[in-house]
């Protein structure tokens, strides 16, 4: 009587090939998971640097002005980073050096941000009642919207 210690080869082949694909569906899902985070906390970075800059504006921070007119944010691509600046906007004096942050690799913004929140909760300087300001990287987009008196809505995935 013969006894059969182990596996065959098609078996083993069976078992790598199922581990194989299990392992690329949870690499791809980590993936997708790890590229939503990126944005989404790049999304609220911009939210939080936002309302910075309006409660500073608020609170009449002069930012090295002598007499403040609001704050500026801006977002813009250096090179393949997206940055962040804050800085005081004058009516007399210099501003002090603006405030520069850069978001996540690879996560844009769109448009590109450019609003000046106005002194005393005067919100801040939009053409239209509201913009919407899409976050993205990868295949994940989040869009929030900003309004002119100078509320940021929640947003939401796209």
């Amino acid at each position: 009587m013969k006894l059969n210690n182990g596996f065959t080869l098609i078996e083993l082949l069976v078992v790598i090939a199922i581990s194989l694909v299990v392992l690329g569906g949870a690499l791809a899902a980590f993936i997708n998971y790890s590229e939503r985070r990126s944005v989404l906390n790049a999304a609220n970075e911009l939210k939080t640097y936002l309302v910075a800059a309006q409660n500073r504006a608020n609170a009449g921070d002069l930012g090295g002005c002598d007499q403040l007119a609001g704050y500026r944010v801006q977002t813009y691509l250096n090179g393949n980073v997206t940055e962040m600046s804050s800085q005081a906007v004058c009516e007399t004096g210099t501003a002090d050096t603006a405030r520069i942050q850069q978001l996540p690799g690879g996560v844009t913004v769109s448009p590109n941000v450019d609003v000046t929140f106005q002194v005393l909760n005067a919100g801040f300087n939009l053409d239209d009642a509201s913009e919407d300001v899409t976050v993205s990287g990868g295949s994940n987009s989040y869009l929030f919207t900003i309004y002119r008196e100078g509320r940021v809505s929640e947003g939401d995935w796209q």
